[in-house]
């Protein structure tokens, strides 16, 4: 198992700027310098995830090809956490319609409208269809999905050689299905250790409570 990210870098975060953080994408950044982060990447819910929990628009997503981080050496990346929809593998992957190169593959409540009895067939569909643009997979490991063969779900992002997240807020937080992760860590050729930080103190510390938990495995 290849961790990608061993180092300074995070690349779950989410800020109040586009969707359900705590701090701006400024306050996020001027942190990041402050702890030591060298690479961040800013990764906001996709526009299906903010209207079906009604979050209304904040700042305009197109204003940010015009933003510099004038903080720090923090390399900062502008990403999308993007929804699978349906057992049919569509996908949800803009903000106001602006896209990214930068693309997490997740599932949430009230953005899967799917039969729940084929959120494996959902994963594989968009794997397959959705490869050659998804950075990592997010968090599938989640409780509140209880009919994910994470097996298979492993063996296909390997055959993409797309990564899958180890998600440090969701096992902190009690939201993660440990024998589902356990199956996972041991399959799975490539691996993020990501915060997926909702607020300052999350980016600060709980990477580094998934490193240790990541200890068990080695």
């Amino acid at each position: 198992m290849d961790i990608i990210n061993p180092g300074k870098e995070d690349f779950h975060t989410h800020s109040i700027t586009y969707s359900d953080g705590f701090n701006s994408v400024d306050e996020i950044v001027k942190f990041a310098g402050e702890i030591g982060l060298n690479t961040i990447a800013i990764t906001d819910h996709c526009q299906e995830y903010l209207d079906r929990n009604k979050y209304g628009k904040k700042t305009h997503r197109n204003i940010t090809p015009r933003w510099e981080n004038i903080f720090n050496d923090t390399k900062v990346t502008f990403g999308i956490e993007c929804d699978i929809l349906n057992e049919k593998g569509d996908i949800s992957k803009d903000i106001q319609g602006f896209e990214s190169d930068f693309l997490i593959l997740s599932t949430h409540r009230k953005v899967y409208l799917g039969d729940e009895q084929k959120l494996t067939e959902a994963y594989l569909n968009a794997i397959e269809r959705h490869a050659g643009i998804i950075k990592f997979l997010g968090h599938p490991c989640v409780k509140y999905f209880k009919n994910l063969d994470i097996d298979a779900v492993t063996e296909a992002a390997n055959k993409h050689n797309i990564p899958i997240e180890l998600n440090c807020a969701n096992l902190v937080n009690n939201k993660t299905n440990l024998d589902s992760l356990a199956k996972m860590l041991k399959k799975i050729n490539r691996i993020y250790v990501n915060s997926d930080g909702h607020t300052l103190s999350e980016i600060k510390n709980y990477r580094q409570k998934g490193f240790e938990y990541l200890k068990r495995f080695s």
